[in-house]
C-alpha cells in the first residue's frame, strides 16, 4: 500500500484542500458559496476515523447481512473485511480469495466464486436524501475492477461514476467517466436497463491519481463536473420518460467485476494485489439554498454543427442523409469515409468535444462496426473516441490546447473498417476552469 505521505503529495494534491469559506466546506466548483450550499451530514463522510461509522453506513456482508441488497456482481462477492479506514481514507480492496466462503447462490445464472474467486466490497448509507450535489475525491482501483459512486431509490438508480481501472483489451476503459440512469420502475418496458448514459473520455487514467468527481441531481437538471470543471448539463425535458430519479436515494460506494469489460475466465490472481484498492478521501452531499438555472457551458464553436446547411463549413467525402439524430439531415460515411472541420480555439484552454453517431451494421453480439471522433493539430497528441452501437448515442472527450494553439482540427471517420456510419450534432464547447 502506498504511504499516506506519498498519497498526499500526488500531482493533484491541491485538490485535497477543501473549498472553505468562513470554515464551511463547499463544493470544489463553488468556493464562494454562490449557491448557498448546506452539507447533508447523514450521507456525507470524511473517513477520518479508525473504523467505518456503522451509525451512518451498512457494510454489505457484515455478520452475514446484506441488508436486502445483492451479494455483489457474480462471480465476485462482497467481503466486509475488504473495507478499512486508514490514514484518512476509506479503502475498498478487491482480492483473489479462493478460500473465501462464497455463497451457493447464483446471480443471473452466474455462480459466486466460480472461474474468478474474487471478493470486492460495498457500503450503503442508512439515510436517504432527495436532490443535491454529490462530490467525491478518490483514486480508482488499478486492475480489472470497477470503482463506483452511485445511488439507488424507488424506481431509479443514478451512477455518478463507474470507473474501470484497467482492461488490457480496451485501453480507453481506464479513461472513461461514465454517468448513467438505470430504470427500476415496476411495469416499465425498460425495467433493469441502463436507460441514459453520459460517456466521457478523460484526459487522464482514473487509477493513476486522485481526482474530484461531482454530479448535481436537481428536480429538472443534472450537472456533471470533474476537478471542479463543468463538463455537461442535461435538462430533464431532454430525457423525458428516461428521467427516472424522482424518489429518495441511498448512497452506494462499491467495487464490482464487469463481465462486459472482461469475462471471468479472462481474470487471474496476478490482476489483484495491493494496487487493486479503491481509495476514497471523502464523500459529500450538499443541498442548494439558492435555486435558479444551472451554469451552462459556452457556445458551440462548430459551424453548421448539425448539417442543416448541407456540407457548409465541412470538408471530406461524407454525403448528406435524412436519417438524422435531430433536425432533417446528418452525414453518412461509406467505405473509408471522413468528414472534418477546423475550428478556432484559445491557447491553454480545455474543451469538451462530442457528437451523436451510430453504426447500423453492428449486431451487438460479437459483430461490432466502429467509427471514430478525433481531435488533432491543437498543440497536443491526437485523441479520439469510438462509436459502435446501431442506434444514435452521444460520446464526448476533453482536450487542452497548447500554448500556441489557434485552431483545432476535428474529424470523424469510419476507417479502417469502412462500414456504414452516420453522425450528427457535433459540439465543441469550452470547459470553464476551476474557480479560485
Amino acid at each position: 500500500m502506498f504511504t499516506a505521505m506519498l498519497l498526499r503529495t500526488s500531482l493533484l494534491s491541491v485538490l485535497a484542500i477543501p473549498a472553505l469559506l468562513h470554515g464551511k466546506v463547499l463544493p470544489l466548483f463553488d468556493p464562494e458559496d454562490m449557491e448557498q450550499w448546506a452539507l447533508v451530514e447523514s450521507v456525507s463522510d470524511e473517513f477520518n476515523g479508525n473504523s467505518l461509522d456503522l451509525t451512518k453506513w451498512n457494510n454489505l456482508g457484515q455478520d452475514g447481512n446484506y441488508y436486502g441488497e445483492w451479494k455483489g456482481r457474480a462471480p465476485s462477492q462482497y467481503n466486509p473485511k475488504n473495507i478499512t479506514l486508514k490514514d484518512g481514507f476509506l479503502e475498498l480492496a478487491t482480492k483473489w480469495e479462493p478460500d473465501f466462503d462464497f455463497s451457493d447462490e447464483a446471480l443471473n445464472g452466474v455462480a459466486y466464486g466460480k472461474d474468478a474467486p474474487v471478493t470486492t466490497a460495498a457500503i450503503i448509507t442508512k439515510a436517504n436524501f432527495k436532490y443535491g450535489y454529490l462530490e467525491m475525491r478518490c483514486r480508482a482501483a488499478a486492475g480489472p475492477v470497477s470503482s463506483a459512486f452511485w445511488t439507488t431509490g424507488k424506481g431509479g438508480e443514478i451512477d455518478v461514476f463507474e470507473h474501470f481501472g484497467h482492461n488490457p483489451n480496451k485501453h480507453d476503459s481506464a479513461h472513461r467517466y461514465h454517468t448513467s440512469f438505470h430504470d427500476w420502475r415496476k411495469g416499465s418496458s425498460t425495467i433493469g436497463e441502463r436507460i441514459w448514459t453520459n460517456d466521457h473520455r478523460l484526459d487522464f487514467k482514473v487509477a493513476d491519481d486522485f481526482h474530484v468527481y461531482g454530479l448535481e441531481w436537481a428536480p429538472d437538471f443534472l450537472r456533471i463536473h470533474v476537478d471542479g470543471r463543468l463538463i455537461r448539463v442535461v435538462l430533464r425535458r431532454e430525457l423525458g420518460d428516461r428521467w427516472v430519479a424522482t424518489e429518495e436515494q441511498k448512497i452506494w460506494i462499491d467495487s464490482e467485476l464487469f463481465d462486459w469489460e472482461l469475462q471471468a475466465d479472462q481474470l487471474k490472481a496476478s490482476d489483484f494485489g495491493e494496487k487493486s484498492v479503491f481509495l476514497v478521501d471523502y464523500c459529500r452531499v450538499w443541498q442548494r439554498g439558492r435555486g435558479g438555472a444551472p451554469d451552462q457551458l459556452g457556445p458551440n464553436l462548430f459551424g453548421n454543427a448539425s448539417f442543416e446547411d448541407g456540407l457548409k463549413s465541412w470538408a471530406g467525402n461524407g454525403v448528406l442523409a435524412g436519417d438524422a439524430y435531430a433536425g432533417k439531415t446528418c452525414v453518412m460515411l461509406k467505405e473509408s469515409g471522413k468528414i472534418q472541420q477546423t475550428v478556432q480555439v484559445k491557447p491553454n484552454t480545455t474543451y469538451i468535444l462530442s457528437a451523436w453517431a451510430k453504426s447500423p451494421e453492428t449486431i451487438m453480439t460479437g459483430h461490432w462496426q466502429s467509427s471514430f471522433l478525433n481531435v488533432a493539430s491543437y498543440g497536443g497528441p491526437k485523441k479520439g473516441i469510438s462509436f459502435s452501437r446501431p442506434s444514435y448515442h452521444r460520446k464526448s472527450l476533453e482536450f487542452t490546447t497548447g500554448p500556441g494553439a489557434k485552431t483545432a482540427t476535428i474529424f470523424f471517420t469510419n476507417a479502417p473498417q469502412g462500414k456504414l456510419a452516420l453522425v450528427d450534432q457535433f459540439e465543441l464547447v469550452e470547459s470553464p476552469p476551476l474557480k479560485k
